[in-house]
């Protein structure tokens, strides 16, 4: 077999084509891989602006998506330059007020938008060029057929020239100790990924999409991955599923969860193996894949009831949440697939991902939307468990609120309280703005914790460092400083010829002594306590990682004794939320800090 390389012409041509055809795409592959390369150089502890790109990639990969889906639609009816731009510029806007309204970084809801809309918007590739009735379904599989065969062709060469380059700069290291960093490598990989594999597929895109019959050779090698690796694969996995449903039912026992992921990925790749085999699947010589076709459907239904099963098993104890949400659209939607090519002649596979692709978009905003119905039912679900005083809903109130925050916010809870959480959100986020989303997060959970009273789990856990604000140690007005921590259980030291002992005789309690004075005690639990709440409450300014800044003030433990003024200046305390009790820390937290002594 021979294999002609292209010359450097006809690339030329090539690319010249793909920018004139779809100017607007390469512009985006061309904006991602910039902002790939300055993610790699940039510092990983500039948060906000790595947010703001992160959040500029996901755009741009739904502009890619929409304009190429636009565009494709234009040719198919041979629009003039007019309402093709038109519609570009529209497609523009839609990107411009998402990145708007999408805060990912913050939202874990809008997580969940994203992937909706990046799986409806490229699934809207598939079918845009045929919608409105153009075309037959031979066209719309042989137009599918040559997208996936040139991602494939895409990936392939771009995996090719990526090792190959990365080969030639370690070859360069090597000889020349030029000593290459590896974000070199991650730069290069983000040019090859997003810029060259883009162009690259999009060089391949159809440009005719009405061909008539089905004249074109089916590809011999899908044919042989589909009919002896895919179906056979797919045939056990059925057999599994069968036995094990036949066991459920002998014992009398709702499904376990995980059965439900198992009939989902069956389905998928079998829904999958019909569509990879369609044009042949009634063809002389392909009994196999003839009655896999004739049969799926069926053996489908009993795996329908089961999966029905273990989604109401879920949602009937502990609720909806976006997980679960669409967890039962795909139940309700594979259910309705399953009667679909059991009762139509017409077996209109394009149903599939035209389907998929609304029920996506539908659950993104709106009162049906996966957000919308998961806070709705996690809500509810959390009044209940407020008003029970069974154990066991109580233990679970943790959970819900841990939920609702993460997923939607502090401003989720208003309804259990008269506090402001919008207005402690935003605070919250403000001392934060430069943290990792994880401080953020915690910091709203914390918020979220002190303000309804609920037990954390201790699954639940927040280090936080407090430090004083100002940074030097005002140390005007006394005699004597002595080094004191919380890691050591005695300190001894000594003024003159009198010895001094710093003593942690409990939790939470320190003793000083000096000479044979009396000895005085300093309540640590109740200056730690104290500090956790304010903190809590958000107002602490967020300075690096997960170190806090408070007032010195509240460092401070000042104490009159024999003679003597003590006063321990605390520069930092240590700590872990999420003990039996919202508002406290741990019994015993870290802490370091200087005991200042005056002699009266």
């Amino acid at each position: 077999m021979k294999i002609k390389l292209p010359s450097v012409k006809s690339l030329w041509l090539q690319a010249s084509m793909v920018v004139r055809r779809f100017p607007l795409q390469v512009l985006i592959a061309v904006a991602a891989s910039v902002i790939l390369c300055f993610l790699v150089a940039l510092d990983s502890r500039n948060g906000s602006l790595n947010d703001v790109l992160i959040k500029s990639l996901l755009v741009l990969n739904f502009g890619l998506a929409l304009l190429l889906s636009a565009d494709l639609f234009a040719e198919a009816r041979r629009w003039s330059a007019g309402p093709v731009w038109t519609m570009r510029l529209l497609v523009i806007l839609l990107c411009l007020g998402l990145f708007l309204l999408l805060d990912p970084q913050v939202f874990t809801a809008d997580k969940y938008r994203v992937v909706l809309l990046a799986f409806a918007f490229h699934l809207l590739v598939s079918f845009a060029p045929f919608t409105g009735g153009s075309g037959t379904l031979n066209d719309f599989w042989l137009y599918n057929k040559s997208l996936f065969i040139r991602f494939l062709t895409a990936a392939l060469y771009a995996a090719v020239l990526y090792a190959g380059l990365a080969i030639a700069l370690a070859a360069v290291d090597g000889l020349f100790a030029v000593q290459i960093s590896y974000k070199v490598y991650l730069s290069l990989f983000s040019i090859v990924a997003a810029g060259f594999m883009t162009v690259f597929f999009l060089a391949g895109v159809p440009t005719v999409f009405v061909r008539g019959d089905l004249k074109e050779a089916y590809p011999k090698g899908l044919k042989v991955f589909t009919q002896y690796v895919l179906i056979p694969l797919m045939t056990i996995y059925l057999g599994i599923l069968l036995v094990y449903e036949l066991k459920i039912i002998v014992n009398g026992e709702l499904p376990k969860g995980l059965v439900s992921m198992l009939i989902l990925g069956y389905a998928v790749f079998g829904i999958l193996s019909l569509l990879l085999v369609y044009p042949i699947r009634t063809q002389e010589g392909h009994g196999w894949i003839r009655l896999f076709s004739r049969f799926f459907y069926v053996m489908m239904i009993p795996l329908v009831i089961l999966l029905l099963l273990a989604v109401w098993a879920r949602v009937s104890r502990y609720g909806i949440t976006e997980p679960r949400y669409l967890l039962v659209i795909l139940a309700l939607w594979l259910a309705f697939i399953t009667v679909y090519f059991l009762l139509s002649r017409k077996q209109n596979i394009m149903l599939i991902p035209v389907s998929l692709c609304v029920l996506a978009l539908l659950a993104v905003y709106g009162p049906q939307s996966a957000s919308s119905l998961s806070r709705f039912s996690q809500q509810s679900r959390l009044k209940k468990l407020m008003a029970s005083k069974d154990k066991e809903d109580v233990a679970q109130r943790a959970g819900v609120v841990d939920y609702l925050v993460d997923m939607h916010g502090l401003p989720a809870l208003q309804a259990f309280t008269k506090r402001d959480l919008a207005d402690v959100e935003q605070r919250i986020l403000r001392a934060t703005e430069s943290a990792p989303r994880f401080t953020r997060l915690a910091a709203q959970k914390d918020s979220a914790f002190a303000i309804l009273k609920v037990t954390r789990p201790h699954e639940v856990m927040r280090y936080v460092v407090l430090k004083p604000t100002g940074g030097a140690l005002q140390v005007s007005g006394y005699d004597y400083v002595i080094p004191v921590n919380g890691y050591s259980s005695r300190t001894e030291s000594e003024i003159g010829s009198v010895p001094v002992v710093v003593e942690h005789v409990a939790a939470g309690k320190l003793h000083l002594q000096i000479g044979t004075a009396k000895v005085v005690q300093l309540d640590l639990t109740s200056a730690f306590n104290k500090l956790s709440k304010i903190y809590q409450k958000g107002a602490a300014s967020h300075f690096s990682g997960d170190s806090f800044s408070l007032p010195e003030q509240y460092f401070s433990l000042c104490a009159s004794a024999a003679g003597y003024d003590y006063c321990l200046k605390l520069t930092s305390v240590s700590f872990y939320h999420g003990d039996a009790k919202p508002d406290e820390p741990e019994a015993q937290p870290a802490y370091e800090g200087y005991l200042l002594i005056r002699v009266k």
